[in-house]
């Protein structure tokens, strides 16, 4: 009977232990609900490592390493919303005697809490595709459905190479390369227009608004068409802040309402508190070449128009520790804010709906806009002189 007594007791115990542990493991997987994780094995693949870059929740572009053991990856992340992931398979491939171009990226997409298995193979080219998820599965009908076009243009861009610039054949094959664009524009467009619940097209129509190969009434329309459950979609929200964006910017409008904490030292920043000056405003990133030689230009119109003329620079795509190194190296004293491209209120890129960097605004005394310039800025500084020679 003692016997049975403790052998009651310490079945007791284990169940409460094992229920103690089932606790665990349920918080765990509430704790990791966020987490992200990438896999695979991949026949024939060679190289010791690959490389994966995405936006971290802080703005910044997060480059991180895949350790690549017996043709076998694996990566786990945390993510807070739908993220655009690249994966770049043979950067690290030794370049072979011909080889063109190497590198290219294999773009997904992920929510939180999806596990993805890439299933395929590596030889010359990156022969596989992500699976597991619907996401992956509407990309994957998407890429499926532009692969023949795509060869196409490979080969056309290979042939390419071959010839001079001075060859008539040269612009001949730049043209076909040209109108195989245009037809993976169309097909894109009609891609998105025919799946309104998927956040795939949404994200396509993110990037053509973005790269400007779409009209923004044809854009609106495709925005339109979609589904109500895409409105929270960080994909969405970009389309509709750019071409919301791309109205508000035009010459001879009030320049957007642009108050912000994104500053170097944490203080507030208001744009209306600028009236009465006129104000350059000027996107850039150190990783922009244009944007970095043009700043000489912009401190001397800084010291030539003290009494007239602010400065407020917009970075996007640098921390806060290498913009500091920068512009105090530099001696590059005027305001400076900082993009965050996760967070809404302070995508400044998206809200301004830059295309290109540099990209530079002039905004009169009264806060209306005046003009805006993309690349390279030569007409922004004589219409400053314009201006403000007086």
């Amino acid at each position: 009977m003692k016997f049975k007594s403790v052998l009651l007791v310490l079945t007791f115990f284990a169940f409460l232990t094992s229920c103690k542990e089932s606790e665990k493991k349920i918080e765990q997987v509430v704790v990791n609900s966020n987490e992200f994780k990438v896999f695979g094995t991949l026949q024939g693949i060679d190289v010791p490592y690959m490389f994966i870059d995405y936006t971290g929740e802080n703005g910044d572009r997060v480059w991180d390493t895949l350790y690549v053991k017996n043709e076998y990856f694996s990566y786990t992340t945390e993510l807070k919303n739908t993220k655009r992931i690249a994966i770049w398979p043979l950067l690290a491939r030794p370049r072979k005697d011909g080889e063109g171009v190497k590198g290219g990226y294999f773009e997904f997409l992920a929510h939180p809490g999806d596990t993805i298995e890439f299933k395929g193979n590596v030889t010359e080219t990156f022969n596989a595709i992500p699976t597991g998820t619907s996401l992956c599965n509407d990309l994957n009908t998407y890429n499926k459905s532009i692969e023949p076009i795509n060869k196409q243009s490979a080969e056309m861009f290979k042939r390419a190479t071959k010839y001079k610039p001075t060859n008539p054949k040269f612009k001949q094959t730049f043209d076909s390369i040209k109108e195989i664009g245009e037809k993976i524009t169309k097909i894109q467009a009609d891609f998105i227009k025919n799946n309104p619940t998927s956040e795939v097209a949404a994200f396509y129509l993110s990037n053509m608004v973005q790269s400007k190969s779409i009209e923004n009434n044809e854009a609106l329309a495709l925005l339109n068409n979609f589904d109500e459950k895409l409105a929270m979609s960080p994909f969405y929200i970009n389309v509709a802040t750019r071409l919301k964006g791309s109205e508000a910017t035009k010459a001879g409008n009030i320049v957007p309402e642009l108050i912000t904490k994104r500053t170097l030292d944490g203080s507030e920043f208001d744009l209306k508190s600028l009236r009465g000056k006129y104000v350059l405003i000027d996107f850039w990133g150190t990783w922009c070449g244009p944007c970095v030689s043009e700043m000489p230009k912009v401190k001397k119109y800084q010291e030539k128009y003290k009494d007239k003329l602010v400065i407020v620079g917009i970075d996007s795509g640098d921390t806060k520790e290498r913009i500091v190194e920068f512009i105090t190296s530099k001696g590059y004293n005027w305001t400076q804010l900082m993009s965050h491209k996760g967070l809404i209120a302070d995508d400044f890129v998206s809200k301004f709906n830059v295309n290109g960097f540099p990209t530079k605004f002039i905004i009169d005394p009264e806060g209306i806009i005046v003009g805006k310039y993309v690349g390279g800025s030569e007409e922004a500084f004589q219409l400053l002189d314009e201006l403000l020679n007086i």
